[in-house]
């Protein structure tokens, strides 16, 4: 019997191969339709519900969740072969869900507009549970992904769908705050953050709860509330000492140094700021983003010496880390100290390099100072038209915030 004589009636070709390859479970319905024109008993095969697989599920979503490679590992190993024997719809779906995140919690999501195709079109078929986890969980690739304004769209449905659901999901709230920052919505950030943070103090996870502060914190610092912003930042440091990795700390440090420069205490500034790259040099992990602040620091007390020493350890920095948003800043950077933003090739690599890349990562508040400094440039070149053209895109986007860490 061919896939054409199989599927007539009952399927498409195409979702009956999806069947042969294990890309997705048929609906009970389909299923016993196949099995007749195939001629086989079906109904002794165990379609039940098991409890024991579905508390597996949800203990493998959380080992994910916490990054807890080892048992997510084992769990999904266990729960293959659970699955080969139980063929309960909902079960299955949920495995499928929840593995999409484990693959790209692994690196190793193959063909993911494939993958979100076939989830979607569970998604026609299954229950609120699934629906829930399908936003969310896609809402957090996205944000991974920065397309925040994908991430945002699918993580409201999955609010809304879990209105209707026994549960509530700190982390859900952490990730719309999140990701409303990205956007540049720092009240309704907050808002979120905020709720996440009271229930992660509730269970006493208090790495969720440093990380809550620390992005209400950056909020504040981008709606220019300094005061409060230091506080949390404060409060980190203080009261959360046992919890405090160099990591995060290196991460307030280098926010506190943002909110001196902002209040003109460089001295102050360019302590801490010190000190979160020497956290980060010892944690070997990427300072680009310090030592642009650094330069920035020395440049606006017309310490020239060290404001090019510092832009460009982090030009070399940023190109080791692959870090192409801070390797442009930095370049930005050293052609303003060194008074050569006029020159032909640094306008051309700023409009057709630089200014679509960041475009393109959505960053949002650097694409938007490219495009201002594109159009001073050529309105210094008396070419006014162009720069008017330039500032009238900038404009478009209001988004304030810059050189905070989240």
């Amino acid at each position: 019997m061919t896939q054409e004589e199989l599927a007539f009636g009952i399927c498409s070709v195409s979702y009956l191969s999806k069947i042969e390859h294990d890309l997705i479970k048929p609906s009970d319905e389909i299923y016993e339709l196949l099995g007749k024109r195939l001629g086989l008993e079906l109904s002794s095969l165990n379609d039940s519900f098991d409890s024991v697989i579905y508390d597996r599920l949800h203990s493998w979503h959380e080992s994910i969740k916490n990054n807890d490679f080892t048992t997510m590992s084992d769990i999904h190993q266990s729960l293959t072969e659970s699955l080969a024997k139980n063929f309960h719809t909902e079960l299955n779906n949920l495995f499928m869900i929840f593995e999409f995140r484990y693959a790209f919690t692994l690196g190793k999501l193959d063909d993911p507009s494939q993958k979100i195709a076939i989830l979607q079109n569970i998604a026609e078929t299954s229950n609120l549970e699934y629906h829930y986890y399908f936003h969310k969980i896609l809402g957090y690739y996205y944000l991974l992904e920065n397309e925040w304004n994908c991430s945002i769209k699918e993580l409201k449905q999955a609010k809304k769908t879990i209105a209707d659901l026994p549960l509530d999901d700190s982390e859900l709230y952490y990730h719309m705050g999140y990701v409303y920052s990205r956007l540049g919505n720092f009240a309704e950030s907050i808002l979120y953050a905020e709720k996440a943070l009271d229930m992660y103090q509730t269970t006493l996870n208090y790495t969720k709860v440093i990380e809550c502060c620390m992005l209400i914190a950056i909020n504040y610092n981008l709606l220019h509330v300094y005061d409060i912003a230091k506080e949390y930042f404060q409060k980190i440091l203080h009261s959360a000492n046992g919890y405090l990795t160099n990591v995060v700390r290196a991460k307030v440090y280098h926010n506190l140094g943002y909110i001196c420069i902002n209040n003109k205490q460089h001295e102050e500034a360019v302590d801490y700021l010190e000190a979160a790259l020497c956290l980060k040099e010892n944690e070997q992990t990427n300072p680009a983003n310090t030592l642009y602040l650094l330069a920035l620091t020395h440049y606006s007390v017309k310490n020239i010496p060290k404001a090019k020493f510092y832009a460009e350890k982090g030009h070399k920095v940023a190109a080791e880390f692959e870090d192409l948003k801070y390797l442009y800043k930095h370049f930005i950077l050293l052609h303003q100290i060194e008074g050569t933003l006029l020159q032909e090739i640094f306008i051309e690599t700023l409009k057709e390099e630089i200014i679509p890349y960041f475009e393109k990562a959505n960053e949002i508040a650097e694409y938007q100072d490219a495009l201002k400094l594109l159009g001073e440039i050529y309105f210094e070149n008396k070419k006014y038209k162009l720069s008017a053209q330039y500032f009238k895109i900038a404009a478009q986007s209001d988004f304030q915030g810059k050189e905070v860490l989240i």
